[in-house]
Parts: structure tokens; sequence; C-alpha cells
């Protein structure tokens, strides 16, 4: 599918990258990992032939990316990208996806597209807004919009930038379950960035991880399972007091064990993830 063969890049005197490899398969979950200015960004863009790199190659389906053509690489290729401008807010959702659709030339006028529109947007429960004007959606429900266009374009290869960054609990793990389901069902193949131990571990996708322009890959992620996520709760309790406490129950558990008090805030307690890796990295050399 993918193969990123030994990429470099520099920006003035700054090498950002450095013999950068790895790959991705068809129907697998790849999670880029690194603290900002690591070169997340500038991979994703890379593969988008956004930027050139310095040397090294990315081959996509056997061929160089940059000896193909726009047109036909980017009906293959889509993204949703944290930094950039996925929708429009005066347009509403559905004026969005058609829009998009435009510029690939995918027909909406054919039931099969219209079909896959709205199997998505009853997945993502943004059936009953597709005709609201985006200016009056949540951050959460402009990211699955923007998932939706991504995807109505039927790509082999999707790539997420933060796909959860200031989703609430709820829709973050909808957003997780959602991209489970689409790499399942339709065998797309998916390279995301995160910050976020809890969704590499639901993905249990492939890591690789970025330090000092290098990387690095984990097959499995099994040291994962020994760390617990963490949350921060706060609630009214019986004698009307507010009462904050820390807890590694699930968020399942919290909602079953709290469920006759008044929550008011269910906070997760941030992860050095990066941290994480690189313990055990230094552990197995």
């Amino acid at each position: 599918m993918l193969e990123v063969k030994n990429i470099t890049k520099k920006y003035d005197n700054k090498e950002v990258l450095k013999d950068v490899s790895f790959d991705v398969k068809n129907g697998e979950i790849v999670t880029i990992l690194g603290k900002n200015g690591a070169g997340k960004t500038t991979i994703l863009n890379s593969i988008l032939k956004m930027i050139k790199i310095d040397s090294g190659e990315i081959i996509f389906d056997e061929r160089n990316i940059f000896s193909l053509k726009n047109k036909q690489y980017f009906k293959d290729v889509s993204a949703v990208l944290e930094s950039s401008v996925n929708v429009y807010n005066y347009l509403t959702g559905m004026e969005n996806i058609e829009y998009f659709c435009g510029l690939s030339n995918i027909d909406l006028n054919k039931k099969e597209n219209k079909d896959l529109v709205y199997k998505y947007a009853k997945l993502f429960k943004l059936e009953d807004d597709l005709y609201k004007k985006v200016d009056f959606y949540s951050r959460g429900m402009q990211q699955k919009l923007a998932i939706i266009i991504a995807l109505v374009v039927k790509p082999k290869l999707l790539l997420l930038d933060e796909p959860t960054l200031g989703l609430d609990i709820e829709s973050k793990w909808t957003m997780i379950d959602f991209i489970k389901k689409v790499v399942k069902e339709n065998n797309i193949s998916i390279i995301l960035t995160t910050h976020q131990i809890e969704i590499v571990r639901s993905l249990n996708s492939r890591v690789v991880l970025l330090k000092d322009g290098k990387s690095y890959e984990y097959e499995l992620i099994d040291f994962l399972t020994g760390f617990k996520d963490e949350y921060i709760i706060t609630y009214i309790d019986d004698y009307n007091n507010l009462v904050t406490k820390k807890t590694d129950c699930s968020i399942k558990e919290i909602i079953e064990k709290y469920k006759d008090y008044d929550i008011k805030e269910i906070r997760k307690v941030d992860m050095d993830i990066e941290k994480i890796v690189m313990e055990k990295l230094n552990e197995s050399n």
C-alpha cells in the first residue's frame, strides 16, 4: 500500500526528519507519535505532496507518489488535517459534502454515493444536522463531517491528524468506534497522529514513534496494557457538596458508579505517551 523509505527533510539548517522509514498495509491503522515539532505534520504533508522531501522515497501501490497524477492519487488518498480548513461554516453540512464531492467528480445523484453519505451520517449521529449550517456545529460535529467528506470518495488511504482533539468524551469514543468500523468494513488503511494513549490502545494500531528526527516502529503495543487511564470526576454528593475525585475506573464504570449523582465533569488526566514509549525503547536497548 504505502512505503515511506529513508526520507529526510530539512527546514533552513534544521533537519526535522532523518532517514525515516515505515510502511502501511491494506486495512491497517498506523499511529504516528511524537512531541510537537517531531515531524508528524511534515510526514503527513509529504504524503499529501504538499512539501517535497529532500531525499528518500514515498511509494504508493508500488509507484513513487510524485510520478502519479494528482487526480488519480487524491482519489485514492484523503485527509483531515487539524491545522487546515476542512469544511466551510457558511454552508450546510450537505452543501459541504456536495461541494467537495464535486471537486472529486463524485456524483451524488448516484444512489450508491448518496446512500454512503447517509450511512456515514447515521453512524456519526449526524443525519438530523446535515441541512443545518456548519456555523452552528460543535467542533466534534465539524470533525465528523470532514471525515464523512473524506470517506465518500472511497479512498484506499485516509490520513487523520489528531482526529479526537477537542472532542468531548462521548464524541471521542464515537470517533474511535467509527474508525474501527470503517477499516473493518471497507479495508481502508489509516495513518493518524495522536497524543492520547487510550486511542492507541483502543485502536490496537501499530505505532511509529518519531524521536530526534528518527522513527521507531512497534508491531505490538502490549506494554501499554499495563497502564490505566486516570480520570477526574466532579459531582454533587448526597449532602449537596461539590466533590472532585481521581479514579482509574473506565468511563463506563464511572457512569455506572455515579449514576445516582449529578455529574458535573469527567476529565482525563493527561499521560505522556511518548515518554512511556521511549522508556520501553530504552529498556529494550
